[in-house]
């Protein structure tokens, strides 16, 4: 046979009574260790802060280097890809027997002059 659900119970309101003594003291525990802890965070406050703002600092000078050299060795062995192949292609045309002269066209093209 299913259960059936159980209600939860009715919330009846907190009674609070905050003019007894574990308040109070806790409200002067409060008081006396708020201004102590701000002072101690305080100082170690900014030393995490100067540690973040070098760590961030040495972190993105670093990323970007990193970066900088990876672009530059992907574009050499871009180049270096591209070389290959133009010779592996004249390599293949020279052992087919091709005539390696320019076409008529490529030979009426002029360059610019500056």
């Amino acid at each position: 046979m299913a259960r059936r659900p159980q209600r939860p119970a009715p919330n009846r309101p907190a009674e609070w009574s905050f003019f007894t003594f574990p308040v109070a003291f806790a409200l002067a525990i409060g008081l006396l260790l708020g201004p102590v802890l701000y002072y101690v965070t305080v100082g170690l406050s900014v030393w995490v802060a100067l540690f973040a703002v070098s760590f961030g600092t040495a972190h993105i000078i670093g990323h970007s280097l990193r970066r900088r050299g990876l672009d530059k060795r992907i574009d050499q062995e871009e180049e270096a890809e591209r070389e290959r192949r133009a010779l592996a292609a004249r390599a293949a045309r020279l052992e087919s027997g091709e005539d390696l002269t320019p076409s008529p066209a490529a030979r009426r093209r002029r360059r610019r002059r500056n």
